[in-house]
């Protein structure tokens, strides 16, 4: 299964639309390099912490 076909919860959702949302009203290039550099951090420490609840998961 890969990540595309996994549901958002609608919090998830409501997240996603926002950092668009916030994207789309951005015109200052400097901030949104710093919006995509956050937007990059979390997504790794998300895949990060799934990673260690599957090992938990795992023991």
């Amino acid at each position: 299964m890969s990540s595309s076909e996994i549901p958002l919860t609608i919090e998830q959702q409501f997240r996603v639309e926002r950092a668009c949302r916030k994207i789309n009203e951005c015109n200052d290039v400097e901030a949104l390099k710093q919006l995509s550099k956050a937007l990059i951090v979390t997504a790794a420490r998300e895949r990060a912490f799934s990673r260690v609840v599957m090992d938990r998961l795992k023991e």
